[in-house]
């Protein structure tokens, strides 16, 4: 072959030659390339057939579990929607059969949600509200004073919404935890270490002269009265009304109180004896005398006829009925799982002790699973679901169900680390 004619071909001629040849056909590598990415992105990816987890949801609701915001069906132990809310782990879950929907009760207010976990609407505060156990109104602080307003469940919204104070005083961001009391008149709460009674229809202010400390306990269930030593006298004041019954005790000390229900309230004296208080016939009776001293009260028996008190390391079991004070060996996160049936846990190397135990009253303690329940700071992680007639518990390897009776006990769900929430579906009423 002659290549004489490529020699007396000019050299810079070459090198734009190949420049121009390669960059031709990058181009046209480029540009088939977007083609075919945009046909690909536009191309429709098959989505999911979610009708099946639909449908389990709905039909089997009572026995599902949320367990970190992963949807758990308790008879298979199978995972139907992870990370199933879109805002997250909620305090409560509730489903509104009328609207068929979800309804996530979260710090700052609601969220609705379809059964596939997609937000449908949001009734949400800036800040946390105070909201009343019925769920019929709330109040929260805005600019500095007081609002309040009833909800609206079928439109999803507030109503009646308006402004209760004018004097601009109140800490927006932790109005809501320094609600000591609440009705749908009245609203005691504390304010730069005073406490303040507001009338709600009137928007009056005034203080108020009654102990600071642990309201939590002293305060009955109904949110209306609270009760507490002052000055000798075992008192109980109610907010509406605006006046505190008293009982002279002396110089006796309440070490722990616990509501039994709206109108009768536990309290240990001198760690000694566990007295009774009557609201509506504003009595204090001797209930029992301790067999062993006693510093705090535990949460009652669902009916309110049975209570722990508890001291260090012991047990005592009252009876409110029979007026007795019995020990009990119990364990830890003591928690009740109908009216006279009780669970402990006990994490312990003996063989002969570990495990998931119930006792019921007048019977000995029985073991029902070689696995205790978990304990952790916030308390026991067992639940029972009513609509199941199922008690939940977690132990490190995952959740276990059982009978409320502690028959029929197995592992429901296998989980690969321990869980930090676990919530049952409950029914709306509103």
């Amino acid at each position: 072959m002659n290549w004489r004619w490529l020699r007396a071909f000019p050299k810079f001629a070459l090198v734009v030659i190949l420049i121009v040849g390669s960059s031709a056909a990058f181009y046209s590598w480029w540009v088939v390339h977007s083609i075919k990415k945009a046909f690909n992105e536009q191309r429709p990816v098959p989505a999911e057939d979610i009708g099946p987890k639909v449908a389990k949801i709905e039909a089997k609701r009572g026995r599902l579990l949320l367990v970190d915001n992963d949807l758990y069906d308790l008879d298979s132990g199978a995972v139907i929607f992870k990370t199933w809310l879109k805002q997250g782990m909620p305090q409560k879950l509730f489903y509104d059969g009328n609207a068929k929907k979800f309804l996530a009760e979260y710090e700052r207010g609601f969220v609705r949600y379809d059964t596939r976990g997609a937000v449908e609407a949001e009734l949400v505060q800036k800040f946390k509200p105070a909201i009343s156990d019925d769920y019929k109104w709330l109040v929260y602080s805005k600019d500095k004073d007081i609002w309040r307003a009833d909800f609206d469940w079928k439109d999803f919204k507030l109503v009646n919404e308006r402004k209760v104070t004018a004097i601009e005083q109140f800490n927006d961001l932790n109005f809501a935890d320094n609600v000591v009391l609440g009705t749908e008149k009245t609203l005691i709460v504390r304010n730069v270490n005073k406490i303040l009674r507001v009338d709600l229809g009137t928007g009056d202010v005034k203080p108020l002269q009654i102990s600071l400390a642990e309201f939590a306990k002293r305060r009955s269930p109904d949110s209306k009265s609270v009760v507490g030593i002052q000055t000798g006298q075992f008192y109980c004041y109610d907010a509406d009304t605006d006046d505190a019954k008293a009982i002279t005790i002396g110089r006796g000390a309440i070490n722990d109180y616990q509501w039994l229900d709206n109108d009768r309230c536990l309290a240990i004296a001198a760690m000694k004896t566990v007295v009774l208080y009557d609201r509506p016939n504003n009595t204090l009776t001797e209930l029992a005398a301790l067999p062993v001293s006693c510093q705090r009260i535990g949460e009652p028996s669902p009916d309110g006829r049975f209570a722990f008190c508890v001291g260090r390391g012991n047990g005592v079991l009252v009876d409110t009925t029979k007026k007795t004070a019995v020990p009990v060996t119990g364990g830890a996160g003591v928690c009740w799982i109908s009216n006279d049936t009780f669970a402990f846990s006990r994490e312990v190397a003996d063989s002969e002790l570990r495990g998931t135990w119930l006792q019921t009253v007048g019977d000995g303690e029985r073991r029902v699973s070689n696995d205790p329940y978990l304990v952790a700071k916030s308390g026991p992680m067992l639940m029972v679901l009513k609509g199941a007639g199922l008690v939940v518990f977690a132990t490190p390897d995952g959740l276990s169900t059982m009978k409320p009776d502690g028959t029929d006990v197995r592992e429901a769900v296998k989980l690969a680390r321990v869980p930090d929430r676990a919530l049952g579906i409950e029914e709306w009423e509103n």
